[in-house]
């Protein structure tokens, strides 16, 4: 059975991080994706946060992350020439998607005008900081100033050290996933309508819809927002992280079942028979003493102990889990989570790239019975499919030899 995109072609001018992961999701759904790039370095991420070895190739980690099943075509969109394929590509393609700042590919001769004459069904996608309207619009933006800028990280931290912002990219893929669904949902509709679609899809406003439980309690009660750590706005003494024999483990003891239930467990049953921890209201005005006496309790053994103890009690618990312990997991190791994929060209032997052209790989987060998502080919190396691509759009040998030559193209 085919899936869902084969035969959908999308050209993915974007970079860095939330684009690439948009265009990357409809490539696992069978889209044949084809990633622009400049000639000379290519996409920024390409060295970001690499060793050596990884940089030298153009192929960091984070990039392979969000660039797999690709086609690379570098061109420079400077030159006349390169314009010239760019305007004979888009009449192949159904999607484009691009995350330049607000004006920059109108400034060089191309956009959704240029190109909806060429194909007038396109699905035309911008992903930008702020949108196409505003004041902000055209800002520059990262993921760590999105965090800030949304409330995330009015929220996110400690009393005592103050705002912090997620650990890992959280705006940015987000806004990828939402990138991906937005073009799905203009492919299906173009499917009834026939009508092609433009598509804005802010960083900014992705945050938003993050927080929306947050929000909604804000605009409807006009609950302040505080940094409340690990403890949850409830101020519950058994809804928190606490400290083990060996790392930390996250409980949620919310209910007055699941309360006496964790403290039977650590061996303290005999809290409840406090009047400070008597009932709910008693141990949030004393959420402080009744943390400190389980905080002593769960240092007593290791957190995968008490994760089976509390679970089997019914009580929601998870231990706080380095990546290590994360790729090990039994239940991402039954699921097949961590699956080897093709290594790109050049690596093999790098980092956990094996000599046979294996190399780690996360795969698709979702499952579809029969056409669902496939493992993929791996992210191309610079302009690995340029010549491919001219041929595919009817350049013959001396024409692609002349395009290199004039610089706008690159293998």
């Amino acid at each position: 059975m085919a899936r869902a995109f084969e035969g959908i072609r999308v050209l993915d001018f974007s970079t860095i991080f939330a684009g690439p992961f948009a265009a990357e999701r409809l490539a696992r759904m069978g889209a044949d994706v084809i990633k622009i790039e400049p000639p000379e370095a290519g996409d920024t991420a390409r060295r970001m946060m690499a060793g050596p070895a990884f940089a030298e190739k153009g192929l960091s980690p984070i990039f392979l992350s969000v660039n797999a099943g690709k086609r690379s075509l570098a061109l420079d969109l400077k030159h006349a020439a390169a314009k010239a394929v760019i305007r004979r590509l888009v009449k192949t393609a159904d999607v484009v998607i691009e995350n330049f700042r607000v004006g920059t590919m109108e400034r060089l001769g191309l956009g959704e005008a240029v190109f909806r004459e060429a194909r007038p069904d396109l699905i035309y996608c911008s992903i930008s900081g702020y949108g196409r309207t505003g004041p902000k619009a055209g800002a520059a933006a990262y993921d760590g100033a999105i965090q800030a800028e949304s409330g995330m990280m009015s929220v996110t931290g400690h009393p005592d050290t103050g705002p912090t912002r997620a650990g890992y990219f959280a705006v940015d893929m987000a806004t990828g996933i939402t990138a991906a669904y937005a073009v799905a949902t203009a492919l299906f509709q173009r499917a009834r309508t026939g009508a092609g679609r433009r598509i804005d899809v802010p960083m900014l406003d992705t945050a938003i819809a993050l927080q929306a439980p947050n929000l909604f309690s804000y605009l409807y009660e006009g609950a302040p927002p505080r940094l409340t750590g690990n403890r949850s706005y409830a101020m519950l003494p058994t809804d928190d992280s606490f400290p083990t024999r060996d790392g930390h483990i996250q409980v949620t003891g919310f209910t007055d079942d699941q309360v006496k239930a964790v403290c039977e467990v650590v061996g303290r049953s005999d809290l409840l028979d406090d009047p400070r921890f008597a009932d709910a209201a008693a141990r949030q005005r004393n959420i402080d003493a009744m943390q400190a006496e389980l905080a002593a309790a769960f240092r007593t053994d290791d957190k995968a102990v008490w994760e089976r103890k509390l679970a089997a009690a019914g009580v929601p618990a998870a231990a706080i889990n380095t990546y290590p312990e994360v790729i090990a997991h039994p239940q991402l190791v039954d699921r097949g989570v961590f699956a080897d994929a093709p290594a790109p060209d050049g690596i093999a032997g790098y980092g956990a790239a094996a000599p046979d052209g294996r190399a780690p790989g996360i795969r698709a987060n979702f499952e579809l019975d029969g056409d669902g998502p496939a493992p993929i080919r791996p992210a191309p190396t610079l302009g690995e499919h340029t010549d491919e691509l001219l041929a595919e759009l009817g350049y013959d040998g001396p024409a692609i030899a002349e395009l290199h030559a004039s610089g706008a193209v690159k293998r």
